[in-house]
């Protein structure tokens, strides 16, 4: 056999570390990040390479790459599809991703991509076949190249440790910053390069994800004493508000906002609706944007929508009947809140559910409505909107936009060649929402004088749309097509005719540069409840409310971009 004999036994060692390598060749060639700096790429493959072989210095040969198979080589598929994806290595939205997909979604996912799953599983078998068989158990190194890699390992160390620690010490330096506080810095200066160097990118992602867990669920046992501190109104007449929280839609391609296909036919003709232009989320994943809508958090105070209740809260302290109402995958915060609420149902289907659509969530929206005992009520409503794959979103009779993205086609069909096929897809997803989103408003006229509904997304999409070639959501530069967002107020003639001067704030605003961070202030106000805890410069129906020129959003690794309002188009 070849690897018997000398030759093989030089060429497989060689062979198998380009294969445990292939994740970092594919980010060296496709990061974004790295795109233009040749230098950059030489430098993160080196440092790749080094701390590919450092376990090399300690296991003998065959130990050593049984070790780096189990500990990266099944983790590669990760980083490919992060750098598929996003053009970045795996980050805490990839890893957040995955954590929260259910087994059937995992199962659809992979059947569609079978090809791919197949030619992963021959990799990996032929890679622990050839180690175990042929890689024979003695030392990697001679003990004078061995000495040579600790030598090159530990002045690059060294160097580094140098750049990061004058770096602390010129830029991060206050008149308070000790020495040790300069330690801080470089450790975590040296982390987040780290980050992105596959394996430890997986593996500190996942950390990261597992540590904002642990810390949220913390929190909300934290906030179970937690009171606003508000009065039930004094008047007990029927009024009732609704969030409708959408998932994955984006203002550009709403008929509503200008788009060229008429996407949104029955939002288009529907009188008391007024859609606010420029609008964006403070996050790029639902994870991190539902948290910041339903409370007084921001992009900037994130940890606020932990430390606090929610929305859903505040309008059951003044006495309204509260209900929640999904099809979404539920967090453990959103659990949480579902638990306060007089009224939680949940379809409990996955994302990867056929045959189930947003108009399903309607005949519960009626059993909340009919109950007359308690005449004012708060309603959240989560629908799945547009969520990959936007085919599944919508029944056959909405496919209006074709040929388009469907069930005979697996993921690797995502590509920019197929741009036209996921772009009508994900219109007939907007013309499904559409309908839904009138039909609910019809319900609402046929059981509510006095209503007014607030609907916006957790955050955009990308679609190819130029030449980053992004697709989907959650990259850490935070795209356009990610930000922008439908914000859309819709209210009945009885609302109109009790609070005239909210609906002429509301109308008067809808030019305004805001974002998501006003839906908990805005929904108290335009319920004219009267508290200290609203903030009347984030409140689109109060006279005070504020335009900016720009705001923060959380990235895919829940840091605040800042975003100008002026990269919107008109």
């Amino acid at each position: 056999m070849l690897f018997n004999s000398d030759k093989g036994q030089r060429v497989l060692p060689l062979l198998l570390l380009v294969i445990l390598l292939i994740p970092n060749l594919f980010v060296a060639l496709y990061d974004e990040q790295l795109a233009g700096f040749l230098v950059k790429k030489v430098a993160y493959l080196a440092v790749s390479l080094v701390c590919l072989l450092l376990p090399a210095l300690f296991l003998k040969k065959r130990s050593y790459f049984l070790v780096m198979g189990v500990v990266s080589l099944l983790l590669s598929p990760i980083e490919l599809s992060s750098i598929y994806l996003s053009r970045t290595p795996t980050s805490f939205m990839m890893m957040d991703t995955i954590f929260s997909t259910h087994f059937m979604e995992a199962f659809e996912l992979l059947s569609s991509m079978l090809p791919l799953v197949l030619l992963v599983l021959l990799v990996w078998g032929l890679y622990f076949f050839a180690a175990i068989k042929y890689v024979p158990n003695e030392t990697f190194f001679p003990k004078k190249l061995r000495n040579i890699f600790l030598g090159v390992g530990a002045s690059l160390l060294t160097l580094g440790f140098l750049y990061f620690f004058i770096f602390a010490r010129t830029l991060l330096t206050m008149e308070t910053t000790t020495w040790k506080d300069n330690l801080v810095d470089v450790k975590d200066l040296m982390v987040d390069k780290l980050h992105k160097i596959f394996p430890f990118s997986v593996y500190l992602s996942s950390y990261d994800v597992w540590q904002h867990r642990a810390e949220v669920s913390e929190a909300q046992e934290r906030v179970a004493d937690f009171r606003f501190g508000l009065s039930p109104k004094a008047d007990q007449d029927p009024e009732v508000y609704v969030l409708v929280i959408g998932e994955t839609a984006r203002a550009n391609n709403m008929g509503l906002y200008g788009y060229e296909r008429n996407t949104t036919p029955l939002l288009s003709k529907r009188q008391r609706l007024v859609a606010y232009d420029h609008f964006v989320t403070q996050a790029n994943l639902t994870s991190n944007s539902i948290p910041i809508i339903l409370t007084r958090a921001s992009a900037v105070e994130s940890g606020l929508a932990h430390s606090e209740r929610s929305l859903a809260e505040a309008f059951a302290e003044t006495g309204f009947y509260t209900a929640w109402i999904t099809n979404q995958d539920v967090s453990v915060y959103q659990d949480r809140i579902m638990k306060t609420c007089d009224t939680a149902v949940s379809q409990e289907q996955t994302l990867s559910d056929r045959g189930k659509y947003d108009m399903d969530l309607l005949p519960a929206l009626d059993s909340v409505l009919v109950k007359k005992d308690r005449p004012k009520k708060f309603i959240v409503v989560h629908t799945q909107g547009s969520h990959f794959r936007y085919n599944q979103r919508y029944p056959s009779g909405f496919e209006q936009f074709k040929p388009c993205f469907d069930n005979s086609m697996d993921h690797l069909a995502v590509s920019k060649e197929k741009k036209d096929l996921l772009v009508n897809a994900y219109d007939n997803s907007i013309l499904y929402t559409d309908f839904f989103l009138s039909n609910l408003m019809d319900r609402l006229d046929e059981q509510c004088a006095t209503w007014a509904m607030v609907y916006l997304s957790d955050h955009g999409e990308n679609l190819f749309d130029d030449e980053q070639d992004l697709i989907m959501h959650g990259t850490l530069k935070v795209s356009d097509y990610e930000a922008r967002i439908p914000f859309i107020i819709a209210y009945s003639e009885g609302y109109g005719a009790r609070y005239p001067e909210k609906v002429r704030q509301i109308t008067a605003h809808k030019d305004r540069n805001l974002s998501s961070e006003v839906v908990f202030h805005s929904l108290l106000d335009m319920a004219d409840i009267q508290a200290p805890v609203i903030c009347d410069s984030l409140a689109i129906s109060n006279p005070h409310l504020r335009s900016h020129d720009s705001t923060y959003i959380l990235n895919g690794n829940r840091e605040p971009i800042l975003f100008e309002f002026k990269r919107l188009n008109p």
